[in-house]
């Protein structure tokens, strides 16, 4: 019944926003965007400028209001070779070695282990395949566009493929809608080791003077087999061991038939109006200060800022004529905010007994495990805004809110019913802006969470920016930080399935961290500290095997372990200290940019993070006919030996290792050599990842080695009607 009124709220909703869409774009005129489309766009990279293409404009929102932030299209030919790879742009992810497997940050800024962000937590390490709210990038285009990207890797039977489609287009100069899909499908070199992926997004937005309107549904189906690792590491790390050589194909694994799966599906509609006034301004940009009879509409033009300087003084009424431009002065706002959340989650071994489970929860498992849970949200947000800047002495922009969350978790019972628990919470909330000027700006939030009864959960953040202004260019300054009270997941708290059962009262995560970055030219600097009290994370634990054949339990520990999950807290306060530096270097066409983080925490069997972690790219950058823009190069991802977090198949998420039996990683380069093209409305690239490979420690995740030596290419093709 429920999963049966969610569909009818996401198709009623759907078509609301098609409808108030195209209505309000064929109803007035005027233009939409972030900034203006009718020239190229440009973003620097170093000393490299890199083209957008012509009439489009992109931007993503705030999820909390609907607020509007510029971005860069994705047709940025730099770094197009290192968008298939799961670890990331920047290699900062560690994974199970396919692409689009599930992955955890090394880099720590505290977001990743909020609690209140993401309830269904089983998301989480498939952020690479996932298309949240905040990363959905709506359009402005003067023409239709569409966007056709192809990667692959490897061959047909253990290489992987991605198919990326974007279109999008406008209904008038001020609503513009357009979806987007994204296939991939990796076999995996190694056994078991599939993964397949379809998210698919609709987008639309209107953006009026008084009326301004965002939405978009995203449907995401995932599943990653499981493999549960290799019986032992020596297959990678000393291969001479064996008479054989074993190709990564044949190299025993754990599991032989478990799958993980997600289905997930979001809907988010924010919209606002505005209230406020009409100033008028002449061809020079001055705004009048006298009054003006007979106001035209059709003197309306596209706002922009003017200077206030040199004005004309308070006169006689006049009549307004082609000259002068009318503006529309916001003055405060009404914003609200629905987010629909219909997600579930599936673990299927149809051979449970491979011997990789320590622990069975009902009395007749049978020979197969099919356990489910359910998340259900509904979240709605009513905010009144005073905007900033509406009068000369109103220097600051403020906003109230109240947010209602209703949860629905559901998980079997011990007769394998399912039983469902309800969750409301309710949010108060203040917020402080200042974005206008070119020296000073900061946002300020403060909320408080109850249930009606607990009014424990707070969180306090915000981030200050100061811009110096030196000679002809800039020092930036910016600060940021966090107090957050919030009470652990109701995944950490619940679970119940076939193998990990678990109901807990754990209590509220204290989270204080404290950031500042200062960023000159091609140098940007990062200090972090963290204090957190009562971390919450999941353990792995490992229990060797009986068996009667002794000499098998002492030569082949990884092949008889069997594995459980259980999540803990720690009673102990923890302290991380993280220095980062970014700096790009620039030799007429030879570039090197670097990203390098120092990171410690006072417990890494609890918080484990690499000292030093580290990627570098040294590339030549040229055209070829004045047309081609070619950059060939090769970029290095290291980090030094860490006990990195254990992949568990059993929640489908990372979790910290056994400390009987902890191992390290680490203190391996993955080096990659590559060309990458651009050429018109066309990028293209060919690559060799890991050439370096061979006998070593290349795993990022605990048996789960990465990919070895593998071509890759791609291309990303724009067309505009």
């Amino acid at each position: 019944m429920a999963a049966w009124i969610l569909q009818r709220i996401f198709r009623t909703s759907l078509l609301i926003t098609a409808c108030l869409i195209t209505v309000m774009a064929w109803g007035q005129p005027g233009r939409a965007g972030v900034g203006k489309t009718g020239r190229s766009s440009h973003t620097q990279k170093g000393d490299t400028t890199e083209q957008i293409p012509r009439g489009l404009t992109t931007w993503t929102i705030d999820e909390r209001f609907g607020t509007v932030k510029p971005s860069i299209p994705d047709t940025v030919p730099h770094l197009f070779q290192n968008d298939n790879r799961t670890e990331g742009r920047y290699g900062e992810y560690n994974t199970t070695g396919n692409l689009g497997a599930p992955r955890i940050p090394r880099l720590y800024n505290g977001n990743q282990d909020a609690m209140a962000s993401e309830p269904f937590v089983f998301v989480k390490p498939y952020s690479y395949v996932m298309q949240s709210v905040n990363d959905c990038a709506y359009t402005n285009t003067k023409s239709p566009i569409t966007n056709l990207s192809y990667m692959s890797q490897g061959n047909k039977t253990n290489g992987d493929d991605r198919l990326r489609a974007l279109f999008a287009t406008n209904a008038g100069k001020r609503a513009g809608m357009g979806f987007k899909v994204d296939y991939l499908y990796g076999r995996g070199y190694f056994e078991q080791q599939q993964q397949s992926s379809i998210a698919a997004k609709i987008f639309g937005s209107y953006r009026g003077e008084r009326y301004q309107l965002h939405s978009s549904y995203v449907l995401d189906r995932t599943k990653n087999a499981e493999n549960g690792g290799l019986e032992e590491d020596t297959y990678i790390t000393h291969p001479e061991y064996y008479s054989t050589k074993y190709a990564p194909a044949d190299m025993p694994i754990r599991l032989q038939n478990a799958y993980n799966r997600l289905k997930i599906n979001s809907l988010f509609l924010t919209h606002r109006y505005n209230l406020g006034y009409y100033q008028w301004y002449d061809a020079e940009g001055r705004r009048l200060k006298y009054s003006l009879s007979s106001p035209d509409s059709t003197y309306h033009t596209e706002s922009h800022r003017f200077s206030a300087d040199s004005l004309p003084q308070r006169g006689t009424s006049m009549v307004p004529d082609s000259t002068m431009t009318r503006v529309f002065v916001p003055v405060a706002a009404f914003i609200h905010t629905l987010k629909v959340d219909h997600n579930r989650r599936y673990y299927i071994d149809h051979r449970s007994a491979d011997g990789f489970y320590a622990n069975f929860f009902y009395d007749n498992p049978g020979d197969s495990i099919n356990d489910m849970t359910r998340f259900i949200s509904v979240q709605n947000t009513l905010a009144l805004e005073m905007s900033e800047g509406f009068r000369p002495w109103v220097k600051t922009g403020m906003r109230l809110f109240v947010k209602h969350e209703f949860s629905s978790f559901s998980l079997p019972d011990k007769e394998r019913r399912q039983q469902t628990e309800h969750y409301n919470y309710i949010t108060l909330g203040a917020q402080l802006t200042r974005k206008s000027g070119s020296i000073f700006h900061y946002d300020v939030l403060g909320e408080m969470r109850t249930t009606g009864s607990d009014w424990g959960e707070f969180n306090v953040e915000g981030d200050l920016n100061l811009n110096i202004p030196i000679r002809k260019d800039s020092l930036e300054l910016t600060v940021r930080g966090f107090i957050r009270n919030e009470e652990p997941s109701y995944y950490y708290r619940h679970f119940h399935s076939t193998t990990a059962w678990w109901d807990k009262d754990l209590q509220k995560v204290f989270r204080a961290r404290a950031e500042g970055t200062l960023t000159w030219r091609k140098t940007k600097l990062t200090a972090a500290f963290e204090t957190i009290q009562n971390h919450t994370f999941w353990q792995q634990i490992q229990q060797q095997q009986n068996t009667e054949d002794s000499e098998m339990a002492s030569s082949n520990l990884q092949a008889t372990m069997r594995y459980a999950i259980s999540p803990m807290q720690a009673t102990h306060n923890i302290q991380l200290l993280q220095l980062s530096l970014n700096q790009d270097f620039a030799f007429g066409p030879l570039n090197w940019e670097n990203r390098l983080t120092l990171q410690k925490t006072s417990d890494d069997k609890v918080l484990p993070l690499p000292l030093f972690n580290a990627w570098s790219n040294l590339y030549l950058l040229f055209r070829i006919a004045k047309v081609l823009r070619t950059e060939i190069g090769a970029d290095v991802m290291y980090f030094t030996k860490y006990y990195a977090p254990a992949y568990s198949p059993i929640i489908g998420g990372y979790a910290m290792q056994d400390e009987a039996w902890r191992t390290k990683l680490g203190n391996y380069p993955w080096l990659s050599v590559y060309a990458n093209f651009h050429l018109k409305n066309c990028r293209f690239y060919v690559m060799m990842g890991h050439v370096n490979c061979n006998a070593g420690n290349y795993f990022m995740v605990p048996h789960y080695p990465t990919n070895q030596r593998v071509f890759r290419f791609g291309i990303s093709w724009n067309f505009f009607n």
